[in-house]
């Protein structure tokens, strides 16, 4: 049993307690080696994921660029004014660059960079059918290029940039979901290389701490045994031990020994506290860790198989319930709408069964009624044998870029319409203006007594009412220019209430002016807001029944940090329907009107925003309808101006 340990029986004390932290320290240097390239790994996973996100801004940069070529070639297009041209020069300014750019960060993926230059060469020739035709309407020669958007060349080139685009995404969102499962594998790595690192290293201390305690306590029991035996006062037989170390001269050395023996012992404690403070620091780690998952801003959740066993506060916000409240995480899946629920769980029910990714858009129902729209992907986390253990999934609210999509295409809707309605509207002046003259000259020609003057006359009226409704579109159409000036505006209310005094007081209503004592003055288009008066009060003159209160008030309000005034026409007569509030600025809607074009406060809402302020519209009853009205006190000069 003593052999194996016969090269300690003849070494130095001194010898013997160094070989105690050679073997640590020589591992320590080797673990220390190991961490380090762990944390090396772990950075550059952090690096790829940030690439990641910078390609997924600078393709979101590069698709915006397009858009704003389209945009800004129909605005010229529809209105024929460089003014509207500028989003499209600035585009093409800055499109190729941004294009170059994404071109080389994805230089080392074959697929996204052919997928880039694809895109580069179908932008590039949409900027050069678009040059031909700007430089085709600069020489007034504009019919090849409202052939070129009426036929949809256009739309086909920019199809193809989207499709291409977002596979492009696609590529980019598997890159970046490698990569996140890629960082997590070299974060339990870099853990499992600290945790089991340090564990050894303190048991290889141990081992040779025992060895060696073996070595020096050995011959000491030995000694105390023999010391032990002795009877009386007799000098105890001390065996003299072949060994070549200082047990031989023990009596000389048995005070160093203790100090030697304390300065092993606050070694190891100081080695314990030292691995209690990296225990404490390693948990302070995933304490932060769990935070930033806790509050990213994304919604994350895990499961199981099927059944869901973490979810962040995000994603049960998501779900419309309490983020502060730890329910159970398969409650999330309740708040999924009825509609979609079903379908959801049948086909990431079949993803876990075929083991594969999932994604789908779902909708979210909230107790209080609130829908939020959300794209959700979740993938297949495996171990090292690629056995899948768990789903981790990404919730991505996506309720404001759907109803900004649907606003998007309503608003192209509407240009287009606009578009249609001026030309005919234009097409259509000219056989009036013919036809009211020729009219006019058969009325001065017929007798007073003939039957036929009766019917002529009916139609002289209905033409003007004609020119009137085709004057309306083409003012609703053709772009506001402002020519702002300073006046009050209590003199603008009096002038456009006198222009209805005959028909509130046939209706016995009676108007109400609460106008600020100390108003400031307005520096605006005084003709234009005065159109807006005229509109408003006539349709409130309108909704009164025959006994009613017109209020009007107005007061200084400033609105992100600018100064302005808040006006508001309130008045008691009839509602306007729930379903129809949203649609009362659009173009051609009347609500209980059998009058009109529907295109009043479309108007008026045109020209408030030409002044950058907000026209909106609240009926409620018991209350009534209010229009509030809000524009800056002072214009920017026009272009040009002094």
């Amino acid at each position: 049993m003593k052999r194996p340990f016969l090269f300690l029986r003849n070494l130095p004390i001194e010898r013997k307690l160094l070989l105690t932290s050679v073997g640590p320290i020589l591992w320590v240097v080797l673990l220390s080696a190991f961490t380090y390239q762990s944390v090396q790994t772990y950075a550059e996973d952090e690096e790829q994921l940030n690439n990641a996100y910078l390609v997924q801004r600078r393709a979101a940069e590069y698709l915006r660029l397009v858009v704003d070529l389209e945009t800004g070639f129909r605005g010229f297009v529809l209105t024929k004014q460089e003014l509207y041209l500028r989003p499209y020069l600035k585009a093409n300014d800055r499109i190729q660059t941004v294009g170059d750019t994404l071109e080389l960060m994805v230089h080392d993926r074959a697929v996204q960079h052919a997928l880039v230059r694809e895109v580069q060469q179908l932008v590039k020739r949409l900027i050069s059918d678009k040059e031909r035709l700007i430089a085709a309407i600069r020489s007034s020669h504009e019919v090849d290029a409202l052939h070129y958007i009426e036929q949809g060349r256009g739309r086909e080139i920019m199809t193809a940039i989207r499709e291409k685009m977002d596979q492009f995404d696609r590529l980019e969102q598997d890159a970046l979901n490698e990569a996140l499962t890629k960082l997590s594998r070299d974060r339990s790595f870099l853990l499992l290389v600290i945790l089991g690192g340090g564990t050894l290293a303190l048991l290889l201390m141990l081992v040779t701490l025992h060895l060696i305690a073996r070595s020096i306590t050995g011959p000491l029991v030995a000694l105390a045994k023999a010391v032990g035996s002795a009877t009386g006062g007799a000098v105890p037989d001390v065996p003299v031990l072949d060994r070549g170390d200082e047990i031989g001269g023990l009596t000389r050395v048995m005070g160093a020994m203790s100090a030697q023996i304390r300065d092993h012992i606050a070694q190891i404690e100081k080695s314990e506290a030292e691995l209690r403070a990296v225990n404490q620091n390693l948990s302070a780690s995933e304490a932060n860790y769990r935070s930033i998952v806790d509050h990213a801003p994304i919604g994350i959740f895990t499961t199981k198989g099927m059944p869901m066993v973490f979810a962040n506060r995000y994603n049960r916000a998501l779900a419309g319930l309490d983020p502060d409240e730890e329910s159970d995480p398969e409650a999330i899946r309740q708040a999924i709408h009825p509609e979609d629920r079903e379908r959801v769980l049948t086909e990431y029910a079949k993803a876990v069964e075929q083991d594969q990714p999932y994604e789908t858009v779902f909708r979210f129902l909230h107790k209080d009624g609130t829908v939020r729209k959300v794209l959700s992907r979740r993938i297949p986390i495996r171990n090292a044998e690629g056995q899948t253990v768990m789903y981790q999934g990404f919730n991505v609210d996506i309720t404001a870029l759907d109803q900004l999509q649907s606003r998007l295409n309503r608003a192209e809707r509407l240009a287009t319409l606009g578009q249609v309605a001026a030309g005919i509207a234009h097409e259509i002046r000219n056989p009036l203006v013919g036809i009211g003259s020729t009219l006019a000259l058969l009325l001065e020609e017929t007798d007073a007594s003939d039957s036929r003057r009766a019917d002529l006359e009916t139609i002289l009226r209905e033409a003007k009412r004609l020119d009137r409704i085709v004057n309306q579109i083409i003012d609703y159409a053709s772009p506001r220019q402002l020519a702002p000036m300073e006046f009050a505006l209590e003199e603008l209310v009096q002038e456009a209430l006198a222009l209805q005094n005959g028909a509130l007081a046939k209706k016995r209503v009676r108007v109400e002016r609460q106008l600020h004592p100390h108003l400031s003055r307005l520096h605006a288009d005084r003709d234009q807001l005065k159109q807006v008066l005229i509109n408003v009060f006539q349709n409130a003159a309108e909704a009164l029944n025959e006994v009613g209160t017109l209020r009007i008030t107005a007061f200084d309000v400033a609105r992100e940090q600018e100064a302005g005034i808040l006006m508001r026409v309130a008045n008691t007569g009839r509602l306007v329907a729930p379903g129809d509030l949203p649609r009362v600025f659009e173009p051609f809607f009347t609500s209980g009107k059998h009058r009109g074009t529907g295109l009043g406060l479309a108007i008026c809402r045109k020209i408030i925003e030409a002044h950058r302020g907000t026209i909106e519209l609240d009926s409620q009853p018991g209350v009534g309808t209010t229009v509030q009205i809000w524009v800056p006190r002072r214009q920017p000069m026009p272009m040009g101006g002094c």
